[in-house]
């Protein structure tokens, strides 16, 4: 009868060598894990109006900050844990995402940048920009 050692901890060495093996192997593998919170966002428009609607449950509104300059809407803000620091919190689950967001979204030419309204209600920012009157461009020029 033969005796075969039993080694779980040099079996675990290997396995994890041969998967550092394989990952090292891939041609331009990046593994990009991003945790940070990002608002889900829709854009619609109608006959009148462009509006733009975030997410952003659990953001009061004094930490959200909203400008639109040459066309481009950004939105920004901060999402805070509020049990970070606190020592006593032991998660047992934790799916939520925190930190800063910023969110820079190219709007058409075609909006009025003077008439833009927001509210914010329920953890929904609404953003409502007017757009613009069309100008008709075709024009008959005189030859003097």
């Amino acid at each position: 009868m033969t005796f075969v050692k039993f080694g779980p901890v040099k079996d675990f060495e290997e396995l994890n060598s041969k998967i550092h093996s394989f990952v090292n192997d891939l041609p331009n593998v990046k593994f990009n894990i991003d945790f940070s919170f990002k608002p889900k966002t829709d854009i619609y428009l109608d006959d009148e109006h462009l509006f733009v609607e975030l997410e952003i449950p659990g953001v009061s509104k004094d930490d959200l900050k909203i400008s639109l300059k040459n066309n481009v809407l950004t939105i920004s803000g901060e999402k805070k844990n509020l049990n970070a620091g606190n020592e006593k919190v032991n998660y047992f689950k934790n799916e939520r995402a925190f930190g800063a967001f910023s969110k820079e979204i190219n709007l058409p030419a075609e909006i009025n940048p003077d008439k833009v309204d927001a509210s914010f209600e329920n953890g929904v920012l609404k953003i409502s920009i007017a757009i613009a009157e069309k100008v008709d461009t075709k024009k008959e020029i005189k030859i003097n």
